[in-house]
């Protein structure tokens, strides 16, 4: 008994050390990314190899239209209206204020019609500019955990600079140097 709590004690030291580094590789990987194209790989190495999901999309904000734009997906075809309509008019509130939102469960779906597992805002000085659709998890991750979460939350303020550099300068002020313009 006393060798079994000891054991789950050194697990969870384990366990954060191992998703401290997870973090770290999303984080590394995304700032050492050259370039837009280099930088849409990493995320889509990111979800694939870390939050277990061969099937996303990315959809960018055009303020002009005040609407997403569908912009890039792997794994699957996808149109905006369709994905964002499993959002929902409240998720889609959630996520505009840099929330993410997540499928509880597993939904099924055929790749005609694919069912959203979680929608992660990317965001520029706390402004939504873009929304990562991840969906259907692989067969051997059944659902999101608590680091997916820290996660989410990384490529929520972390991934813009690199995909979306120079949208991300112009609502921060920046020219490409980060001076102030």
């Amino acid at each position: 008994m006393k060798n079994e709590k000891s054991s789950a004690a050194a697990t969870k030291p384990a366990l954060e050390a191992m998703n401290d580094l997870r973090l770290e590789a999303a984080r590394k990987r995304l700032a050492e990314s050259s370039g837009q194209e280099d930088a849409i790989e990493g995320l889509r190495e990111i979800v694939a190899n870390f939050l277990g999901s061969e099937e996303m999309g990315l959809f960018r904000f055009d303020q002009a239209t005040e609407s997403f734009q569908f912009y890039w997906s792997f794994g699957v075809e996808l149109s905006t209206s369709d994905l964002l309509l499993a959002l929902g008019d409240k998720g889609l509130q959630r996520v505009m204020r840099g929330e993410c939102h997540i499928e509880l469960g597993i939904r099924e779906g055929s790749v005609a019609e694919p069912k959203a597992q979680a929608f992660v805002p990317i965001s520029v000085a706390d402004q939504t500019i873009a929304v990562l659709a991840v969906l259907r998890l692989l067969p051997q991750k059944v659902a999101f955990d608590k680091s997916d979460m820290e996660l989410f939350k990384l490529l929520s303020k972390e991934a813009a600079k690199p995909l979306f550099d120079a949208a991300s300068r112009e609502i921060q002020g920046t020219d490409r140097t980060g001076m102030p313009v």
